[in-house]
């Protein structure tokens, strides 16, 4: 995600202070952008960063479900009112806050809208919205332009996690059969859109102070979905439908194998909670400022994105 806001800034003309807690080769070798380490959970690593900074993307975040609350307290909510109070200095034109769809838990209303109830379930949503009261206190307070944006699952080109380990595990014949019954409608959202509408709204008065669901058009069900990439993928996938108590058993033994050998598993219980309810969010917020979405079709946006990881070696 920050790659490719970094990319778009950069291809508008715009000079680009980059930060994150380590270098990311893909940002590094942008013209016109400079780069800094630094850490949000070190409120000192933040402040050099602003000189003459006009718009703020605050991508970063702990996007883990197996993180203890503490650590994602630490970066999601502490980091974000660290970024906020460095900023303070600054005469900015906006700042853009990334939270997530998911903070509605399981809707009360399908698709959801930007009032509809926040109902976190684990504690990455709990995080998320807590992330967003924190900057939301610093634009009521002190005035700080704050818009959040609250994005579908997001898919496209070098994403690893999310929608992406679906299509590895239909690449690799793991998932042979329709996890569940198949029906639920996820939300969905190309990453170039969510950039896309970032940059955008940065640069609107009207969004300061405000929300934004950012998802696409799709009202395709899981099954829909799954069918058009294994097509896609040349695949064969079964019209039979996984249980879902399988699949918790077969994401316990991935997080189990994980552990074992040291590294971060690609299959999360908590994840599959997803694909058994409607998470549809309502766009018309976001199309009602006059942005149009790059990717209405998910079906065409993953077509590039399975192009892309065919042509990168990823699959």
């Amino acid at each position: 995600m920050g790659s490719h806001m970094v990319e778009l800034l950069a291809s508008r003309g715009c000079s680009v202070v980059a930060t994150d807690i380590r270098a990311d080769p893909i940002v590094t070798e942008i013209p016109n952008v400079e780069f800094h380490i630094s850490d949000l959970t070190r409120k000192k690593t933040l402040e050099p960063l602003f000189d003459g900074i006009e718009r703020v993307f605050h991508v970063a975040a702990l996007f883990d479900y197996r993180a203890p609350w503490e650590q994602l307290y630490q970066v999601n909510v502490a980091g974000t009112k660290h970024l906020c109070e460095a900023a303070l200095n600054d005469d900015l034109e906006s700042m853009v806050v990334w939270s997530s769809g998911s903070v509605y838990g399981m809707p009360d209303e399908i698709p959801a809208k930007e009032t509809t109830t926040l109902k976190p379930i684990n504690n990455y949503e709990k995080s998320k919205v807590e992330q967003e009261k924190a900057a939301f206190e610093f634009f009521k307070q002190n005035g700080l332009p704050v818009t959040i944006l609250r994005p579908a699952s997001i898919y496209g080109p070098r994403s690893k996690q999310g929608t992406a380990v679906l299509i590895f595990m239909l690449s690799k014949g793991e998932l042979p059969a329709i996890p569940g019954d198949g029906r639920s409608r996820p939300a969905t959202v190309h990453v170039r859109d969510v950039v896309g509408a970032a940059e955008y709204l940065s640069g609107k008065q009207t969004a300061i102070g405000e929300s934004f669901n950012i998802g696409d058009d799709s009202k395709y069900s899981i099954e829909d979905l799954l069918l058009a990439a294994a097509e896609m993928l040349g695949v064969r996938i079964r019209k039979l439908h996984v249980p879902i108590w399988a699949l918790n058993l077969y994401a316990s033994w991935s997080e189990w194998q994980a552990k074992r050998k040291g590294r971060r598993t690609e299959v999360e219980r908590e994840s599959i909670r997803y694909l058994v309810y409607d998470s549809l969010l309502d766009n018309s917020k976001i199309k009602a400022t006059g942005y149009r979405l790059l990717y209405p079709d998910p079906v065409l946006g993953l077509k590039e994105t399975i192009a892309w990881y065919k042509s990168e070696g990823w699959l």
